[in-house]
C-alpha cells in the first residue's frame, strides 16, 4: 500500500528551495549587526488574520529610507532572484518575472515568540515566499512544513516555496536567543513594483 501523505510531502518539499550564503561575509556581518540594533517598536499578533493565527513577533516594513539595512537586505533578494527564476521554470512566465513584490518585512522573534500554522496564499504578493534566515544562533523557532518538514538551520541564507494553500507552515516557539529574518512575497500583478527598487 502506498503511503500517500508521504509522497505528496516527499513530492511538494522538491519546490523548496534554500540558497546559501546570500551576502558576502562583510555585507553579511554588517547587516547582523544592524538587525541587532533595529528599533522595530512594537510586538505585534497576528489577530484578525483569516487563518486565525497566534503567536507574535515584532515586524516591520521597511522602505529605501532605512537606508543600509534596507540596501543589504535588498543586494540579498537581487542576487538570489535570478536563482529562484531558474528554480520555479518553466512555472514563471518570462514576461512577468515576478516584477512585483510585498516589499521586504523585518521579523525578529524573542524567546517564547511564534507563529501557528498558516500558509502565505492570501499575503499582499502570493505566488512565491521568500524567508532570508539571517541568523541561527538559538534555539526552537524551527520553520516546519506539514508538521515533519523542518528547514535547516543556517545563516545567510533564503529559503524559498510557494505561496498557496499546499505549503502550510509554522515557526515553533523560540527557546532561547532571538531569531531574525525577512519575509517577502512575489507575484505577477499584487503589491509594490519590484523594478523601481533595482
Amino acid at each position: 500500500m502506498v503511503d500517500l501523505e508521504n509522497t505528496v510531502s516527499n513530492k511538494l518539499s522538491d519546490y523548496i528551495h534554500t540558497f546559501s550564503d546570500v551576502l558576502d561575509a562583510d555585507d553579511y556581518f554588517r547587516l547582523l549587526h544592524l538587525v541587532k540594533n533595529y528599533d522595530f517598536g512594537e510586538i505585534s499578533s497576528p489577530n484578525g488574520s483569516v487563518y486565525q493565527l497566534t503567536g507574535e513577533r515584532y515586524n516591520k516594513k521597511l522602505s529605501p529610507n532605512d537606508g543600509e539595512i534596507f540596501d543589504l537586505i535588498h543586494k540579498a533578494f537581487i542576487k538570489t532572484l535570478p536563482k529562484i527564476y531558474d528554480s520555479y521554470y518553466p512555472f514563471i512566465p518570462t514576461d512577468l518575472r515576478y516584477n512585483k513584490y510585498s516589499g521586504y518585512w523585518l521579523c525578529k522573534y524573542t524567546e517564547g515568540s511564534y507563529l501557528s500554522y498558516h500558509t502565505d496564499s492570501d499575503a499582499d504578493s502570493a505566488s512565491v515566499t521568500a524567508s532570508f534566515a539571517i541568523n541561527s544562533d538559538y534555539e526552537g523557532g524551527d520553520m516546519i512544513f506539514w508538521d515533519d518538514y523542518v528547514l535547516e538551520k543556517e545563516r545567510n541564507c533564503i529559503h524559498v516555496y510557494p505561496s498557496s494553500l499546499t505549503y502550510p507552515h509554522r515557526v515553533d516557539k523560540v527557546t532561547k536567543g532571538i531569531r531574525y529574518s525577512v519575509v517577502v512575497w512575489f507575484a505577477y500583478q499584487k503589491g509594490d513594483d519590484w523594478r523601481k527598487q533595482w
